[in-house]
């Protein structure tokens, strides 16, 4: 059994319909771009809000598991944390209560980072909207791709940065992070002051607020007789971590890490907004998949 069309159509005259109706499937799918990034644009607005710095903002609860090492609330502001009250029982550094003080909050840079992206992001609809031609494909397509590469950066931004395995070690999965060594928070943002061989980082991974406490020591620093001692019979041991054997440049100095504590919350508006995000990257890639099949190219991303 076969199909045919009667009268026939000679091969000339076919192209020439098949061409007329791409062009009207093509006309189609542009106008009913435009529904679609009036959609994308009230989904990134809605992340924006999410992040915006409104009072009360986030209070989130950064205790330790499984241990009394740290005991504590921070509140979240926007891209900042304004308010913190944290207890430590550190194995190796006194038991002590810092206090973030309200006159020099923490800047949380992955979440600036990311409200300059969902900016760029708005932008890139507002041109593709208003500034170019709306009826022209290759315009269309050159934008989605632009918004698609944005979301997808911003989604990464709260997913945490993705680490090259270590140089020095097989048998860890990642190399040591070092932006708390690069830009560690300003000592007299607590009370009381920070210490030097106390290191306090804040950072972001899997929309989950990540705060780091690391207690340091000088790289050059030789064991006393008592510790090796002990070391040696067994009574003493290093506390095992993932960077207790890397040399860190600290404040000037190399030190390495003698004790770590991760302790993570997850941020309830962090989550929606990377959900969100993950949405409207998967309504890009459609976007831009039905645009190329329409005008016969492939999409360069797949």
């Amino acid at each position: 059994m076969s199909t045919s069309v009667w009268p026939p159509i000679d091969e000339a005259e076919l192209r020439v319909k098949e061409n007329e109706s791409t062009a009207r499937e093509l006309e189609w799918l542009l106008d009913s771009l435009q529904e679609t990034l009036l959609s994308l644009k009230a989904g990134l607005e809605e992340c924006y809000a999410l992040l915006a710095p409104i009072e009360p903002g986030s209070t989130l609860v950064m205790s330790s598991p499984r241990s009394e090492s740290v005991k504590g609330v921070v509140t979240r502001v926007g891209t900042q944390i304004v308010k913190g009250s944290l207890h430590l029982r550190l194995k190796t550094f006194p038991h002590t209560h810092l206090v973030l003080s309200t006159d020099n909050p923490l800047t949380i840079r992955s979440l600036s980072s990311l409200r300059s992206l969902l900016n760029e992001a708005l932008d890139c609809v507002d041109v593709t909207r208003w500034t170019g031609d709306r009826h022209s494909a290759a315009f269309i397509s050159g934008q989605l791709r632009l918004l698609h590469s944005i979301i997808i950066e911003a989604k990464s931004t709260l997913k945490g940065p993705i680490l090259a395995p270590p140089q020095n070690s097989s048998d860890r999965g990642q190399a040591p992070d070092t932006e708390w060594c690069n830009a560690p928070p300003p000592p007299d943002a607590f009370t009381p002051v920070l210490p030097p061989n106390l290191s306090l980082a804040i950072s972001v991974s899997d929309a989950s607020l990540i705060l780091t406490l690391r207690v340091l020591e000088s790289a050059t620093a030789v064991p006393n007789l008592g510790s090796r001692f002990a070391y040696a019979i067994g009574a003493q041991r290093r506390l095992e971590h993932d960077e207790m054997d890397d040399v860190f440049t600290y404040h000037g100095e190399e030190v390495r890490v003698k004790e770590k504590v991760k302790v993570e919350s997850g941020d309830p508006n962090m989550i929606s907004a990377m959900i969100k995000l993950a949405a409207l990257e998967h309504t890009v890639a459609i976007a831009r998949n039905c645009l190329a099949t329409v005008m016969g190219e492939e999409d360069d991303d797949e």
